[in-house]
């Protein structure tokens, strides 16, 4: 019939005698139902496992989301049973303190001056100052717990929470960037340092250089002052040989006896004038010897002054 529903199949159930009652055509029957019951329940299952996996996790989160509510209710039950603690605390100090001021008011009841005098006790003054630590104790510990009880009410769609995730997302930046800042200054003090140990040591390979070089022109300088001393020292030899051989032909030309009338004064003579020569001789070569050594000192010498 056109808009009626399709009933799902049911289950096949036969005790053991109608399975023995029933024909072979009969049993195919009920086998090929069965079936059909077994597809049937094969889709619904297929369409439902889906579902039952959203299901699940709906489940899951439900129950952490429970768990999260009796822990902060818990939480919030503690503060707030502390905090009422606290008021009563707080409220007894306070009827003490009425209580207290009743009594030394103008219409109190009691003796004035023994309340006076009590209160002049050390010991009551200790007590009071104790007292007075204790209640403000008490009230940094409800501030406290004030703080507290707000923080564990944060969301981050709340105006506290985005405050302080832009405060946070600030402070990182600012983080970054002194990071930044101290590695590239780092870098720079690093490459300032090579720079100037590169310069150093190119100042000191040119000055080595140098030194090797003046070293080089001494050693040439003082070998040719020690040619120049050997040529000098064999020319004075020389020339005192020459001025000894001279000595010893004046001293045996001034022993031979004078003839002819011939006067005491004796004669010009190359001979006689040949001491002298000689002494000029000597006398230019020490000169000689004393420039050649100031022309050392000044430049190179000049083995060749012969």
């Amino acid at each position: 019939m056109v808009g009626t529903e399709v009933q799902p199949p049911k289950r096949i159930q036969l005790r053991k005698e109608e399975l023995e009652l029933l024909s072979k055509e009969e049993l195919i029957e009920k086998w090929l139902q069965q079936d059909t019951y077994l597809d049937h329940l094969e889709s619904s299952a297929g369409k439902n496992s889906a579902e039952n996996l959203e299901l699940v996790s709906l489940r899951e989160s439900e129950e952490k989301l429970k768990q999260q509510q009796l822990e902060a209710s818990r939480r919030e039950n503690v503060l707030v049973m502390r905090l009422t603690t606290k008021e009563q605390e707080m409220q007894e100090y306070a009827h003490q303190i009425q209580e207290l001021k009743g009594l030394t008011g103008p219409g109190g009841s009691g003796s004035t001056q023994q309340l006076r005098a009590a209160l002049l006790d050390p010991a009551v003054n200790l007590l009071f100052d104790r007292m007075k630590r204790e209640v403000e104790a008490i009230r940094a510990r409800l501030q406290e717990t004030q703080n507290e009880l707000s923080a564990w009410k944060f969301t981050p769609d709340s105006n506290t929470g985005k405050r302080l995730m832009a405060k946070c997302r600030l402070l990182y930046q600012e983080n970054e960037e002194l990071g930044k800042m101290i590695s590239s200054g780092r870098m720079a003090k690093l490459e300032g340092d090579l720079a100037l140990q590169r310069s150093f040591s190119e100042e000191m390979k040119k000055s080595q250089t140098e030194q090797d070089e003046f070293l080089l022109e001494l050693d040439e300088e003082v070998e040719g002052m020690q040619s120049t001393i050997y040529f000098l020292q064999q020319q004075v030899r020389e020339a005192k040989e020459q001025v000894a051989k001279l000595q010893a032909a004046a001293a045996s030309s001034d022993k031979r006896p004078l003839a002819n009338g011939e006067s005491m004064k004796p004669s010009p003579n190359p001979t006689s004038e040949a001491p002298a020569t000689t002494n000029d001789k000597e006398d230019s070569i020490q000169n000689g010897h004393v420039g050649d050594e100031e022309v050392g000192d000044q430049g190179k010498p000049r083995p060749d002054a012969r």
